[in-house]
């Protein structure tokens, strides 16, 4: 650890891995600077996470005490989180699918971002998009945008997607299409109280299924009233919905369009559903829609030894139907430190990208079998018996299972 921590770090992505990375990193004694594109924290886009128990246990590590308290205070209280409901266009409810018992959160993008980056002010460079990285013997130099040239030990790619960082350790793309889409906004229920969510939202999140291969995720988030820690962010009640489909069902890109076009194409594409899904995407605020592609890995395979690596959606990027995204990049960012902790940073890098490499294949499986599913569903046959004969006979099986 004495030799590791007087290593100078950059990592590249101000997002929720690398500055759990950089807490993590800090505490045991690292020279840290990270190089962010956004302005600010609150500059981010993203609805809500889904954060797993492994997930707060590596927080719990990686944090101080105060800063996972003003967190989970941050979170919907976990009786808004029991299961899966699933609704048909008509926006009645065909089943509610349990979800296992564990310590979990519910939290906002923005407000866990902000909290992240609190007590790294001096080692943020906000506004600061890198340009290139290039790597010799003895260091990687960060080239900037303006021109600006730093210089580390060792650079962590936390920049998502199209990070630099991965197509210059390994030569491609972080990611590669999935062949579907969403156009999603959040609409805030305070502001129009003539909106009435479904019931079954009230504790769980919505999925409903439509004609053609349509979804529309639904999730309603209630803040918590009591037991608030210091520093908590309370943001009051919303609801997040976000329209899904293949990208052959929308008019254009949906990440070229422009906000009012993300409105007409969302409400195109339910047409026939029923009237509350139409009234919540018509009242929704035009600054809060946003679009994006789902995205499965372009490059997660070992690479060789470097100065560099990876961590989050830079390595194992994946559609958010499973809610492990940013989970599994938090996860990163522990096993990483741990590494660092116990090793030379040679071996230390090898063996987080080793054991990186078994884990996050699995978190990304997590997020093919909805997929796959929407796509069947667009089979209006198997959708009627799906919906009104499968998914209707799951619900009261497990009811009377839980009640025994």
């Amino acid at each position: 650890m004495k030799e590791n921590s007087r290593l100078r770090v950059g990592i590249i992505g101000g997002g929720i891995g690398g500055l759990s990375l950089a807490h993590g990193l800090i505490q045991d004694g690292f020279s840290v600077m990270i190089f962010e594109q956004n302005t600010v924290a609150s500059d981010t886009g993203g609805y809500r996470l889904h954060l797993t128990e492994k997930s707060l246990e590596a927080l719990r590590r990686l944090l101080p005490p105060n800063l996972l308290a003003a967190i989970e205070s941050s979170a919907a209280p976990p009786e808004t989180f029991e299961h899966l409901a699933i609704f048909d266009r008509r926006a009645h409810c065909r089943a509610r699918l349990l979800i296992p018992e564990e310590h979990r959160l519910l939290i906002g993008r923005k407000p866990l971002r902000e909290l992240l980056s609190q007590g790294l002010d001096k080692v943020i460079r906000w506004n600061t998009r890198v340009k290139q990285v290039r790597e010799n013997g003895q260091s990687v130099t960060i080239t900037t945008e303006s021109g600006d040239h730093e210089v580390f030990d060792i650079v962590v790619g936390a920049d998502g997607t199209k990070s630099v960082v991965t197509q210059a350790l390994l030569g491609r793309p972080a990611s590669k299409p999935s062949g579907v889409s969403a156009i999603a906004g959040k609409i805030f229920l305070n502001k129009h109280p003539n909106i009435k969510p479904p019931v079954a939202l009230e504790k769980g999140l919505g999925l409903a299924i439509g004609p053609n291969g349509v979804g529309m995720f639904l999730a309603l988030h209630i803040p918590r009233t009591n037991d608030i820690a210091p520093g908590a962010i309370i943001e009051e009640p919303y609801l997040v919905w976000s329209v899904i489909a293949e990208d052959t069902s929308f008019s254009a890109t949906v990440t070229e369009m422009n906000k009012e076009l993300m409105r007409e194409e969302s409400i195109r594409m339910i047409e026939p559903w029923a009237s509350f899904y139409k009234n919540v995407i018509e009242k929704t605020k035009t600054d809060t829609l946003g679009a994006f592609n789902f995205v499965f890995p372009g490059a997660m395979m070992p690479w060789p030894q470097s100065r560099l690596t990876l961590i989050g959606d830079a390595v194992h990027p994946m559609p958010p139907t499973a809610e492990a995204g940013a989970s599994t990049a938090i996860v990163d960012a522990l096993n990483m430190v741990d590494h660092l902790r116990s090793d030379p940073w040679p071996k230390a890098l090898e063996e987080y990208r080793d054991h990186m490499l078994e884990y996050a294949p699995e978190a990304v499986d997590l997020a093919r079998p909805a997929l796959v599913w929407q796509a069947r569903l667009a089979n209006p046959i198997l959708r009627w018996i799906t919906l009104n004969l499968g998914l209707p006979v799951v619900d009261i099986g497990l009811r009377l299972f839980n009640r025994k």
